[in-house]
């Protein structure tokens, strides 16, 4: 297998296109329905949840700094009702009360919370919803503990804690910190539903390899060291049987607040 890397964003399109049809099953068994809404998509990297929010019948605008993933972003969604946008979510220079629904997906602790809180505030209709979200991996047989424990023994100072804001909070409700709850009803947000959900992926060597290497605990790492990795992390996978397919277990974390400002 060839180590050299390519950018993060490339990495990232081909092993992140994973998000659980529980997320929004979830969602929808909660009597969200999505179809007909005006949907604004924070943090959108490539467009993922655009396309499936898209093709649930919603109207969709993504909003992501980075011109590498927009440029991704387009190509990916082409004619599936979705728009582009660059922006921050602290400052996303959209229409106000524009928006049925605001999701953040995988996103919310690269964030300015508090700001991020109160440009949801100006963007949602009233009665509108925001939706928080993560997936991520549990590390429970051999195989990921094998990887974990590769990664620790080449991890310097910080480079294993939580990634953004989750690493500065003491307590987590539901995954998240709790912190941002307060954010949200100081500006009067009502939570209304927490869940997690758990859902298996499947991956080959070479697949838990590029899984691995977009995560955020390799993303601080330098070049040089995250190759070394990744080779340690493969020559490890190659003493079990050629071949084998491992199911890892995930759980993807909701929380979901309704808007109760007023015009």
């Amino acid at each position: 297998m060839d180590y050299k890397l390519k950018t993060f964003e490339e990495e990232y399109f081909k092993s992140r296109n994973d998000i659980p049809k529980e997320l929004l099953d979830g969602i929808k068994q909660l009597g969200i329905d999505f179809k007909g809404k005006k949907i604004l998509d924070l943090g959108a990297g490539p467009g993922f949840l655009s396309k499936m929010l898209s093709e649930e019948g919603a109207t969709v605008d993504a909003l992501e700094p980075s011109e590498i993933f927009r440029k991704m972003g387009i190509d990916y969604t082409r004619g599936d009702n979705v728009k582009f946008h660059d922006g921050f979510a602290e400052n996303t220079h959209l229409r106000e009360n524009d928006y049925d629904i605001i999701f953040a997906l995988r996103a919310w602790q690269y964030f300015d919370s508090n700001e991020a809180v109160k440009e949801v505030k100006r963007l949602l209709k009233p009665n509108g919803m925001m939706i928080i979200s993560d997936l991520g991996f549990r590390v429970n047989n051999s195989m990921m503990k094998e990887t974990m424990k590769i990664i620790r023994a080449n991890a310097k100072y910080n480079q294993l804690e939580p990634a953004g804001s989750k690493k500065y909070s003491i307590q987590m409700i539901n995954s998240f910190p709790v912190e941002w709850f307060s954010d949200f009803n100081y500006h009067k947000f009502d939570l209304t539903n927490l869940f997690k959900k758990d859902y298996k992926i499947k991956f080959t060597d070479e697949e838990w390899l590029k899984r691995i290497g977009t995560s955020s605990w390799l993303s601080r790492f330098s070049d040089h060291r995250k190759e070394s990795v990744l080779k340690e992390i493969n020559d490890t996978l190659k003493k079990s049987v050629e071949g084998d397919i491992y199911e890892v277990p995930h759980v993807v974390s909701t929380a979901i607040f309704k808007n109760k400002n007023k015009n």
